[in-house]
């Protein structure tokens, strides 16, 4: 960003309404910060602020609008009902055996009381500042917390704004620090342009190190030119599809099978209705199993869908109208219907590109494409988070990287073919499964097992040693100069792409076996993670050490 000085006539500062401020901002800039003073000048601390910084109205400790205690009361439930699907097969047991609805009252009655209380608590003791070029932020009742965030080490800024805030014109700040396992500060309620406010000064002193004059150029030039440039628009239909394919089906199946086990099936079996239906299949198959088994196929499928509608639904309420958009170093992804979200990664903070396509993806032919960053508490999902971008083509890809110029590696199309690893990957795995069958088999025989033993036994063997041979294909890996592509899956499939001056470490290890074949094992360590490579060629692992070391000795960026 280009340093601007101010005009002679402009130079003198001016009284705005107890705002002593530069006339060199625009409006904008004025009234973001005559709203901020506003607030510090209740709070009776305005005596000792720098006029030239415009964080300056920010040194003093700040608190958090009473309306925080709402946004916490909904969190801590939010967090106790999306760690609770365990429970559920417990409660519904307790239901099937009849429980006292008044114990339940009482009970949801005492921990509302509590969950209040405690963010009564936590919003009297809820203080944070801008101070020496770091975020401070201070809580706790009887042992007091202070968090010190350096600006630099910031990864992401994310303002969300839940449906209880937007009759308020109220937001929600939530700032992530690299390396981080959790969210470093949660900045409650406050005012939609304080908090924008803030996510701008934010961003732009943890580029790097400037001097207040700096800033105050950058943010002036910042607005009266607009960086922002857009580089993908997801329609409703593309989220539906999203939503569709990327399905945590196997969490509800996870949640149903106990409850599925407290059925009794055979009422259900025999009743009237379950007789009429079965009796309509045989009329309809006339007995034929193949029609019969293509049935069960759409049944299972309509159940799929039936789930499917969940997905889809929480897609569109998360991500419409999804935008993404580069705004000088960063990228900025924004939607949602109910509750919106605004995230602001930096894209120097991109460690991993990650393209999954999931099963039910590859009909569609389209992927999910993840930018995964330093490893911590990231952005979208508990577990795998990352700022992501839905149904994307594969000749989309190409265009989505040409888009962010600054990101390591440079743009590159999804590859067409991969490199296998080594057969010795296989044939060392896929007898495992041999050793339990051929004992299972001596003790059946010994213990005069019915042949369905037998034949259960050798068919679940059969399917594991495809399942391996699948995964095996999948494996694959290819080598460019300035990133290697890695490819694995089993039914779907995904490709991780690592560029070379990301790469912070590389480890080769090699048994007996792999050395006299002269293969290796090499595990590429990221910020965000390792990526490994299995059974690939020894040589192949020090062109991959070679490549990444002459990527980063001459680059003294730092890799987060």
């Amino acid at each position: 960003m280009d340093k601007s000085s101010t005009s002679s006539d402009n130079s003198q500062p001016h009284d705005t309404d107890g705002v002593t401020t530069n006339s060199a901002f625009d409006a904008n800039i004025v009234d973001a910060t005559k709203t901020i003073d506003e607030t510090i000048e209740s709070k009776t601390v305005d005596a000792n602020l720098n006029n030239d910084n415009p964080t300056s109205g920010l040194q003093q400790w700040q608190a958090l609008s009473a309306w925080s205690i709402v946004s916490n009361i909904f969190s801590t439930l939010k967090n106790i009902l999306s760690n609770g699907f365990a429970i559920v097969p417990i409660a519904y047991t307790g239901w099937q055996q009849g429980f006292d609805m008044q114990w339940g009252i009482l009970a949801s009655s005492v921990l509302l009381i509590l969950v209040t209380l405690f963010a009564i608590i936590e919003w009297r003791k809820f203080r944070f500042r801008l101070h020496n070029h770091q975020l401070e932020v201070k809580r706790g009742l009887f042992f007091t917390k202070k968090d010190e965030i350096p600006l630099s080490r910031i990864q992401n800024i994310r303002y969300e704004q839940p449906f209880y805030f937007k009759p308020l014109s109220l937001g929600t700040l939530v700032i992530e620090t690299a390396g981080s396992k959790k969210d470093e500060a949660h900045l409650a309620a406050l005012d939609t342009l304080q908090a924008q406010t803030l996510k701008r000064l934010l961003l732009n002193l943890s580029h790097a190190a400037v001097t207040p004059t700096d800033t105050i150029s950058q943010a002036n030039n910042q607005h009266n030119i607009d960086n922002t440039q857009p580089i993908v628009r997801k329609s409703l239909a593309d989220l539906v599809l999203f939503g569709f394919y990327q399905n945590n089906f196997i969490w509800f199946a996870v949640i149903a099978g106990p409850i599925a086990g407290q059925i009794d099936w055979d009422k259900i079996f025999d009743s009237p209705l379950a007789q009429q239906f079965w009796l309509w299949v045989q009329q309809q198959t006339h007995q034929n199993i193949g029609l019969q088994t293509i049935m069960v196929i759409v049944g299972l499928f309509a159940i799929y869908s039936l789930f499917s509608l969940i997905s889809i639904v929480a897609a569109i309420l998360k991500y419409h109208p999804y935008q993404l958009d580069k705004h000088d170093e960063t990228i900025q992804r924004s939607g949602g219907v109910i509750s919106h979200q605004q995230d602001a990664l930096a894209i120097k903070r991109i460690q991993l590109i990650h393209v999954q396509q999931p099963a039910i993806a590859r009909l569609f032919s389209r992927w999910t494409v993840y930018f995964k960053q330093v490893k911590g508490h990231e952005v979208e999902q508990k577990t795998k988070q990352h700022m992501l971008v839905p149904s994307v083509k594969s000749t989309e890809i190409e265009l989505l990287l040409a888009s962010i110029p600054l990101i390591s590696g440079g743009a590159s199309a999804l590859p067409s073919s991969y490199n296998p690893i080594h057969i010795n990957w296989l044939t060392k795995r896929i007898v495992i499964p041999l050793f339990p069958a051929i004992i299972l088999t001596i003790v059946g025989y010994y213990g005069h097992h019915s042949l369905e033993f037998f034949e259960l036994t050798w068919f679940t063997t059969t399917m594991m040693m495809f399942a391996i041979y699948i995964r095996y294909k999948q494996w694959g890996y290819v080598l460019a100069d300035k990133v290697i592509w890695q490819h694995s899956g089993f039914l779907g499939q995904q490709w991780k792409r690592v560029a070379f001056d990301k790469v912070q470490h590389v480890k080769i290890t090699q048994t007996q076996s792999q050395k006299h074949a002269q293969l290796a094992y090499v595990e590429i360590g990221l910020a965000s993670g390792s990526v490994v490579f299995p059974y690939i060629p020894a040589s192949v692992a020090q062109q991959i050490v070679a490549l990444s070391l002459n990527a980063t000795v001459h680059n003294n960026h730092n890799w987060i």
